[in-house]
């Protein structure tokens, strides 16, 4: 975690004082330019206490929330509910497994601003359908001023970002990975595959050339990062993407998709997730190999992580499993089990679950529609949690993307509040009539 240079500061400082200057129904667009423009391992440090960027902007968030609507109270759905309860059950399973107590409490504190807080944040901005049109406008305008400084990097290996202090180039095998103010190549690639689905929406309902240039910009960025993961996430977007015009049709494509992985599994010699990280690998020189014995160790382990998990000791499978590879820590490429290992199993089914509610609820809510451009507002985003879903298999989230999820998460809980009104109105209407 590298210290923050003047620029960052200032940077954040303006960010944060725009924050505190914007009408309310414009507190997202400070956020959603820190989310691309700001890395998100820097920090400004205060004695042993680390802030980095996304904690900052999530308590000046709050603040202003304070501020501006008075009372704060926030009337949870089951959204909301799921989301802080997968949050505090993995942080008090992380605190009891770990060693330095104290340590973890400070860990677990920071990492509770950094989600649930900007998740407050997120729900109270999102207030309207005008709300949803603005994140996405944003999301446009930041991707297309980010392209020119992908474009530079991955064709001269600079980071034009080193003046915030983002300046590590990933090479591998003579390949360049763009990852621009992001901390690692493969979460730049699955943050911008994870923003197809919404700006392919967005140009459906109002086709302007600005929207496709963001479209085909986040399109390069997936190429640029050279990873195997964001590439499957991105044409697995595009297959849920065609399949709007079946979308009645999801519950039958979910259970065709459990039962061929259920008949590759058995029927193959080798588990589905060796097929799923091996076979169906992009890049030779991926880490494809590395995922696979991840979840078998996972599976072998289980008996020992699956109450609490390991809370600060972490997993140490590469030492029983890969010692040849001579790692000082077992790397956690796979969202799923990261959850896993730092809280248990149940704090991992609960944050399956989550996922689960919020592609059943959000895809619903598309199908429910009359409205064409509605249909595709809300299936653009279901398909972006989708994506995010394939990523979490191929990389294990921190920094700017975790926003991202956090925002995605937000806006599902504001269709769930949607549908309900809806619900509600007919039921009204229908008792009158």
């Amino acid at each position: 975690m590298g210290d923050a240079p003047p620029t960052f500061i200032v940077f954040l400082m303006l960010l944060c004082f725009v924050i505190f200057s914007v009408r309310k129904e414009h507190l997202i667009v400070p956020i959603i330019i820190a989310m691309c423009f700001l890395p998100g391992d820097i920090s400004l440090k205060l004695g042993s206490l680390d802030f980095q960027a996304i904690r900052i902007m999530a308590l000046a968030g709050l603040v202003r929330i304070y501020f501006s609507y008075g009372n704060t109270n926030l009337k949870l759905n089951s959204i909301d509910k799921l989301f802080i309860g997968y949050n505090v059950l993995g942080s008090i399973t992380y605190v009891i497994a770990s060693q330095n107590i104290f340590g973890a409490i400070l860990n677990k504190s920071g990492g509770f601003i950094d989600s649930v807080i900007l998740y407050i944040v997120f729900r109270y901005t999102i207030q309207s359908k005008e709300s949803i049109k603005l994140i996405v406008k944003v999301f446009c305008i930041c991707v297309i001023l980010l392209l020119p400084f992908a474009i530079f990097e991955f064709y001269s290996a600079t980071n034009l970002f080193s003046i915030l202090g983002r300046s590590r180039i990933s090479i591998r095998d003579e390949e360049i990975r763009a990852a621009c103010t992001f901390s690692h190549s493969i979460l730049f690639g699955s943050f911008a595959a994870a923003l197809v689905p919404m700006l392919w929406a967005d140009f459906m309902i109002e086709k302007k050339m600005f929207k496709m240039i963001a479209l085909l910009g986040c399109i390069f960025f997936v190429y640029a990062c050279s990873s195997s993961g964001p590439i499957i996430a991105l044409a697995a977007t595009v297959f849920f993407l065609v399949f709007f015009k079946w979308k009645n049709h999801s519950r039958m494509l979910a259970w065709g998709v459990l039962i061929a992985a259920t008949l590759i599994h058995f029927v193959r010699e080798k588990p589905i997730w060796q097929f799923l990280f091996v076979r169906i690998s992009i890049k030779a020189n991926s880490a494809g190999f590395h995922r696979y014995l991840l979840v078998d160790a996972a599976i072998k382990e289980f008996w020992h992580w699956w109450l609490l998990g390991y809370g600060d000791f972490g997993a140490q499978w590469h030492l029983k499993y890969w010692p040849w590879t001579h790692a000082p820590f077992t790397d956690m490429t796979n969202h799923y089990l990261l959850v896993g290992v730092r809280g248990g199993f149940f704090t991992m089914f609960l944050f399956i679950i989550l996922c689960y509610k919020i592609i059943r609820i959000m895809g619903s809510f598309a199908i429910a529609h009359n409205d064409k451009n509605d249909q595709w507002l809300w299936w653009g985003f279901t398909v972006l949690m989708i994506t995010h879903c394939i990523s979490f298999l191929s990389v294990a989230y921190f920094g700017q993307i975790t926003m991202l999820l956090y925002l995605t998460i937000a806006v599902s809980s504001f269709a769930y509040d949607e549908s309900q009104r809806t619900n509600e109105i007919i039921e009204h209407i229908s008792k009158i009539t």
